[in-house]
């Protein structure tokens, strides 16, 4: 494999499925945001356009890749935990050992889950992905 074609591999990795409601524009500017690479490298690299790429910047097309598959394995791994957790409240009951028992956190229709109700996350807690700026 050519290094154009791993490094596009990578992008189309980084990126993921495109959200709903965002184009491919969008989505190759947050590639470009999470390697430190520029808006028009990254869109050169995705169009096949790059005659060559750099050690450095396929180092961080690999990092950014690695930690956009972390990710997913963390929340994968979270989200058959509290699959778990669920089967085993309704092997429990209702009862004293219910849902207070086990203090699990109300999802809503997509899966996610409000960690404030558990104490795990308060208002002043900021997101990890905006770089601690308010």
């Amino acid at each position: 494999m050519t290094a154009q074609a791993e490094a596009r591999q990578l992008v189309e990795l980084i990126a993921g499925p495109v959200r709903l409601g965002e184009n491919v524009k969008a989505a190759l500017a947050r590639v470009a945001r999470l390697t430190g690479l520029g808006d028009r490298r990254v869109r050169g690299i995705w169009n096949g356009e790059a005659r060559r790429i750099e050690a450095g910047e396929m180092d961080r097309l690999r990092q950014a890749a690695l930690d956009a598959s972390t990710l997913e394995d963390v929340d994968r791994a979270y989200r058959a935990h509290l699959a778990r957790l669920r089967a085993c409240q309704e092997v429990l009951g209702q009862g004293s050992f219910g849902q207070a028992a086990l203090r699990l956190p109300a999802a809503d229709d997509a899966g996610r889950v409000d960690h404030a109700e558990l104490g795990l996350a308060g208002a002043q807690d900021r997101p990890v992905d905006r770089g601690g700026r308010r």
